[in-house]
């Protein structure tokens, strides 16, 4: 297929590309030099997005990255009317083939747009499998990347994903050498496949397995087809480097997080992509990293964990989990031992790290038996005893396991405010049992709406109830009908005059409603999501959209015919009892929105240096100003429109970020968000470099050989304090304009992390 790929496009560019075609500069190259480039960002534009809920895949996208990216290769400046139209040319060569196809669909804010359909994945992803590893974009490599020296990499990346020229010409290895060391001693990291887990997943895809129970459940088919396709790219860029080392090219975000440049196969990946992975580098476990094997085994695990207070094995104490792990020893060595037979591993809450730590403990017994084997036979031969006993937890690991930070951006909030009241629930002190921020809150929130119902008159109470039942009733009858039926169609129209003759027990009914939930685990499901995101610029209006969004995710019976208006309510709620419950913290965010508000009318970007890594953050926050243009898809199809373009010229809306444009109400909106990010990301770099041994870092998670793990969870705690006592927020309020009068401080004692064991566990 590829040399048919290659004779269509070098056909269709001496046929269709006229003298006064603007594309004619395509004439001096030839294709055979960059179609493998080509293949490569068809390949990864068709694949989803890690965290995005649209699994739309945009022609304006993928037709812009083809284009810009063949241009910069070329050598060429900046065009990005010309780098869409180059991209719209060389794909419609993949239609052509049969690989794909272009639609009017909907786009991010539901208007049409021209979106792209697989067709024939197999060759698209059978094209991706046959270029040279060197040669695929996004790649792993199997060797180190040369070392970051400037901002700037002999590879063309640039150190820090900005715009900004100042920012990336202020950071220097003199003046930011932690920058620098961290990332790379990251880059200096060498990575395995795990073959066992490979073999596995094979195995587990092909036989649809509950392993992958979140692609075989999903009732969209297109979100069914594009997880599918996740997996198989996660397996299909393993495969290449079997039996290889291969090594990560990292950069930092403006906020200073790390990244690896590489697609889908990293540590910062999918539960599937961490599974594959082993370090390179091995060191003897010995007693200490066993425990810490069998806590990770039950932390992954993150089920049932047989106790009164119904608390999961990730939930309980780091010596509980051990003996869990421990007690469940023989079950956990017949998963590894027969994964396809023995496939109760499936049911954890991550089924292939869970996995890989059973494979990992396998492997220890198995070690721990030959080596005993060995000093028998030895003794025979000898007639003798060792001259030195062997170490029985000398076996050498190479597998990394993670410890995480618990509500990672509330615990941020809750140390710069010294907030003594949120600081439990989210594990800064000491405690016998792991605190529980989403279980706090529900319990706030679900006490608000007693109060609020306990003002109805039972006569309106018992209205609201009647009320709910109905519309319930009638929406199941709406669902059992003929799609697109007259009965369904009724059925709609008495349901929206029920609505409308009812509209005082409508807006009455919300709090009713959401008490009907009783179970204390479900009402911690409810919260969960909005409270995990409040301190990341979650807004009223943005909870109540991620209630609608997950209404029907969260296997709640009740929730399957919840009204919008009843969805919208809860996130108003959340968003508005979290002033209360979480008082202190969401003083602090309206602090940080202020300042960012004031930027804007200032005409600003708001920038902080942030404390201990000297790095620049910059809210430069600019977009392309979107055009208007026609774009040729395939040869001139019909006659010439009114327009004075044929049928099959399409006008798509693209970004020009060679003229660009302040994004809008980005500066107040990022303020509290950015901040919070930037000092874990502070807080990871702190840690990496007082580290004498490799850490992975992954946001608010910290991964290490399982021999070093003792020495991480110490250490993260120290970092933790370390930059909290430096009271990084007066610095980051002088940097800002931020104006702290008003901010009710607490009495914690930041150093009681240091004897938290919940806190990164």
């Amino acid at each position: 297929m590829r040399d048919e790929l290659i004779e269509s496009i070098e056909f269709r560019i001496h046929t269709e590309i006229a003298p006064q075609n603007p594309l004619k500069y395509l004439k001096e190259y030839s294709v055979e030099e960059y179609i493998n480039t080509v293949i490569s960002i068809v390949y990864l534009y068709t694949r989803p997005k890690k965290g995005f809920h649209n699994t739309s895949i945009y022609l304006t996208e993928v037709i812009s990255a083809i284009g810009n990216s063949l241009r910069g290769e070329m050598g060429l400046r900046r065009n990005s009317a010309l780098g869409a139209k180059t991209g719209a040319f060389i794909l419609y060569s993949f239609e052509e083939l049969g690989m794909l196809e272009i639609a009017l669909g909907r786009g991010k804010r539901k208007h049409a747009s021209y979106v792209i359909k697989v067709v024939n994945e197999d060759e698209i992803v059978k094209l991706w499998e046959n270029l040279p590893v060197r040669e695929i974009v996004k790649l792993p490599s199997e060797e180190p990347p040369e070392p970051w020296v400037s901002t700037r990499h002999p590879s063309g990346l640039t150190m820090i994903k900005t715009l900004s020229k100042e920012v990336l010409n202020k950071v220097k290895p003199k003046t930011h050498p932690i920058l620098f060391e961290c990332i790379n001693r990251s880059q200096a990291v060498g990575w395995r496949i795990n073959d066992f887990i490979y073999e596995t997943h094979l195995w587990a895809l092909r036989n649809k397995a509950d392993a992958f129970a979140d692609i075989w459940e999903q009732q969209n088919p297109e979100a069914k087809a594009t997880k599918l396709r996740e997996a198989q790219a996660i397996g299909s860029i393993a495969n290449k480097f079997r039996g290889k080392t291969f090594h990560h090219l990292y950069y930092y975000d403006f906020r200073g997080r790390k990244y690896p440049a590489s697609a889908y196969l990293h540590e910062q990946g999918s539960d599937l992509a961490k599974s594959l992975l082993l370090r390179e580098d091995k060191k003897p476990v010995g007693k200490k990293g066993f425990f810490w094997l069998m806590v990770s085994i039950a932390s992954n695990w993150a089920g049932d964990a047989g106790r009164e207070d119904e608390l999961k094995t990730d939930k309980i104490p780091l010596m509980d989990r051990y003996e869990w792990a421990t007690d469940n020893e023989e079950i956990l060595l017949s998963y590894a031992d027969s994964p396809k037979v023995n496939q109760g591993w499936m049911k954890a809450d991550k089924p292939w790290q869970f996995l890989a730590a059973c494979h990992e403990l396998r492997r220890f017994r198995d070690w721990q038996r030959e080596m005993v084997q060995k000093r028998v036979l030895d003794y025979l031969e000898h007639d003798r005893r060792f001259e030195k006993e062997f170490d029985e937890y000398g076996y050498e690991s190479s597998l990394e396991v993670f410890i995480d930070g618990s509500n990672n951006g509330c615990q941020h909030l809750s140390a710069l405010t010294r907030d003594e009241v949120t600081a439990p629930h989210v594990n800064l002190v000491p405690l016998t049992v792991c605190g529980d921020l989403y279980k706090y809150v529900a319990a706030h929130i679900w006490d608000s709406l007693e109060e609020t119902v306990a003002t109805y008159t039972e006569e309106q109470k018992e209205e609201c109830e009647i009320f709910i039942d109905t519309l319930v009733e009638m929406k199941k009858q709406i669902n059992d009908a003929e799609p697109r039926s007259d009965q369904r169609k009724e059925l709609i129209e008495d349901l929206r005059a029920f609505k409308s003759e009812n509209r005082a027990v409508f807006e009455l009914s919300p709090p009713v409603f959401w008490l009907r939930i009783k179970d204390d685990k479900q009402k911690r499901k409810i919260v969960k999501r909005n409270t995990m995101t409040l301190p990341y610029g979650g807004t009223a209006y943005g909870l109540g959209e991620q209630q609608i969004s997950d209404a029907k995710k969260l296997g709640i019976e009740q929730l399957m015919y919840m009204e919008n208006k009843w969805a919208a309510f809860m996130g108003r709620k959340v968003f508005e009892d979290c002033k209360t419950s979480l008082k202190k913290p969401m003083q602090l965010l309206s602090i940080f929105e202020k300042a960012g508000k004031k930027a804007e009318t200032e005409g600003r970007f708001l920038g902080w240096t942030v404390p201990v890594t000297n790095f620049p953050v910059v809210q430069y926050y600019i977009q392309g100003k979107v055009k208007k243009i026609w774009v040729q898809y395939g040869p001139p199809m019909g006659g010439k429109k009114s327009t004075g373009y044929y049928e099959n010229t399409l006008q798509l809306a693209i970004s020009f970020l060679e003229d660009p444009v302040p994004s809008k109400r980005k500066q107040s909106q990022g303020a509290a968000p950015n901040a919070i990010h930037s000092l874990d990301a502070a807080h990871l770099l702190m840690t990496v470099h007082e580290a004498d041994f490799p850490v992975t870092t992954v946001h608010d998670s910290f991964g290490c050989l399982l021999a070093d793990m003792p020495k991480l969870f110490v250490l993260t705690r120290e970092t933790f304090v370390e930059l909290y006592e430096k009271d990084p927020l007066s610095s980051l309020m002088e940097d800002i304009g931020g104006d702290l009068e008003g901010l009710e401080f607490g009495d914690l004692d930041i150093r009681a992390i240091l004897d938290s064991e919940y806190c990164f566990a």
